[in-house]
């Protein structure tokens, strides 16, 4: 019968072996490659200049840090009153102490109201609970299809804008004033609010002008039931009237980006109507 060695084998989950790679590595010379990759690397940080605001920023955390100290006028006033530093100032009723720590500083930004940064971060916080709360009860299924359509309808409001503003320049040429067509143009995204007061009084002024305008403007060409028909239609239906009406008007080819001489130029040359064609 063979006998158990005096020696017990070597545990490879103990920490013996990190010791040893440690100080093999710590041992090892570095490649060429390795030392110029630290040197360039110190160099960067060396180099790097920190924002101003980053720096107004650390700079303001360091002075809220710091104590008050004895020298500053305001503490030799409460000290002339019997305060001692670590005291509480404030209210002591109620078995309260008083606060011992300044008020935070909470910097504000912007030129929005007294509370609306808060606001703000509470319908964020909402919003996002909202969409927490419908992933967790939808299908995945599902919700990879919302996901598709949402890109889908997103793609093809793209094509629509881009369509009705090829639509508005070929009418323009051709000394059409209007067209029913150009409604379908999708509003533009509401801009963030500018911080610069000139800023605000230009945006005001324009859109005096704007309402200015349409206030001149006669009785509407099209009646309200034939502008919300077209408004109503399916996304897909809405381009495909632009598309067909630039096909048939101007032999123009929104998929091809391309004019054509005439109807049978188009129809030869042009793969067909629809994107999938081309």
């Amino acid at each position: 019968m063979s006998h158990h060695s005096d020696e017990e084998e070597d545990d490879y989950m103990s920490t013996k072996f990190l010791e040893n790679a440690q100080e093999f590595e710590s041992k090892r010379q570095e490649s060429y490659s390795e030392r110029r990759k630290r040197q360039l690397r110190e160099q960067q940080e060396k180099a790097y200049i920190k924002p101003r605001a980053q720096l107004e920023a650390e700079e303001r955390e360091k002075g809220l840090k710091k104590t008050i100290e004895e020298g500053n006028k305001g503490m030799k006033m409460l000290m002339k009153m019997g305060f001692k530093q670590g005291q509480g100032l404030g209210n002591k009723k109620s078995g309260s102490s008083g606060i011992a720590e300044p008020i935070q500083v909470d910097l504000k930004l912007g030129r929005s109201g007294i509370g609306m940064d808060s606001e703000i971060r509470k319908r964020e916080r909402e919003q996002e609970e909202e969409e927490i709360r419908k992933r967790v009860h939808l299908d995945p299924d599902e919700f990879r299809n919302q996901m598709a359509q949402k890109a889908k309808d997103a793609q093809l409001t793209r094509y629509i804008n881009a369509a009705v503003s090829i639509c508005e320049k070929l009418d323009e040429e051709n000394e059409i004033e209007s067209n029913i067509l150009w409604i379908l143009k999708p509003p533009p995204p509401p801009s963030s609010p500018s911080t610069k007061p000139e800023d605000v009084e230009q945006l005001e002024e324009k859109e005096k002008e704007k309402n200015e305008m349409e206030q001149e403007e006669t009785e509407p060409i099209y009646s309200q039931e034939d502008i919300d028909a077209l408004k109503l239609l399916p996304l897909n239906d809405q381009l495909s009237k632009i598309t067909d009406y630039l096909r048939e008007t101007y032999y123009y080819c929104f998929w091809c980006r391309a004019k054509y001489t005439d109807k049978t130029d188009i129809d030869k040359n042009c793969p067909g109507t629809t994107e999938d064609d081309h």
